[in-house]
């Protein structure tokens, strides 16, 4: 094959020439990887959230302390979630095609999500002092072959201008996914399975936990106790997209 196909065939890879959307030709679009229509069609979770969980509450309700109906009987350990969008539509063909399909290059646009929420929301005036990528086992992560967390965390690390550590959360047993469980059976499935390799790292710092996507938020829950144990400060939760019904029993 003549070096000009392979330069081809490099150039597609990185920068597709259709929308991971909606696979519309990007030639006479602005922006890569995603169209302007796709853009545009993606609505962030702004105005009143709940601060346990972050699910949207409309812009006329009253965020309590206790969480919101979906959540307040829950015994989260982290402080508080942020998720940028809910988990439908765009999104969710995004997350799919970059978790499942070996879609490396769509970290750009996931990640451009988050900081587009970052920038809406003030994130960064949490004081974060470090940034940790849920981790993958390492089976799950040779057979994906990368951990789309730690994609993720990279890109907001940098905006935040924040170290990141995806060395030192373990990931001790290659647990069920979540989402093929039934809720009552997700909080046994992760119980036991992280741990701290070097403790000290953590210790009185203020964290920014980031994944993919938040569920029932019990993973990210049990990571928070982990990383709270070794000594961090607080734990703020940080996804791409949250599902609409967190606490579904199916």
């Amino acid at each position: 094959m003549a070096f000009s196909h392979y330069l081809a065939a490099v150039v597609n890879l990185l920068y597709p020439m259709h929308c991971s959307g909606c696979w519309k030709s990007l030639h006479n679009e602005d922006s890569k990887y995603l169209c302007n229509n796709c853009w545009h069609g993606i609505h962030y979770i702004t105005g009143t959230r709940c601060p346990r969980c972050g699910m949207g509450l409309g812009d006329y309700a009253l965020a309590s302390r206790e969480g919101c109906t979906e959540c307040r009987t829950k015994n989260f350990r982290f402080d508080a979630a942020f998720s940028a969008v809910y988990y439908e539509d765009t999104v969710k063909e995004l997350i799919h095609q970059f978790k499942y399909k070996r879609q490396e290059f769509l970290a750009e646009p996931l990640s451009e999500i988050l900081i587009r929420y970052a920038k809406k929301t003030g994130l960064s005036q949490l004081d974060i002092n470090l940034v940790v990528a849920v981790p993958l086992h390492r089976r799950k992560c040779a057979e994906r072959g990368f951990n789309q967390a730690e994609r993720l965390g990279r890109k907001i690390g940098r905006f935040l201008d924040t170290d990141i550590c995806t060395g030192d959360l373990k990931r001790t047993r290659n647990t069920a996914s979540q989402t093929s469980l039934p809720y009552y059976r997700r909080e046994e499935n992760v119980r036991g399975a992280f741990w701290a390799k070097r403790p000290a790292v953590f210790q009185d710092k203020n964290i920014l936990l980031v994944d993919d996507v938040f569920t029932s938020g019990l993973t990210a829950s049990e990571c928070a106790g982990i990383l709270k144990k070794a000594g961090a400060r607080k734990v703020y939760v940080l996804t791409v997209a949250k599902s609409r019904r967190t606490m579904a029993g199916a």
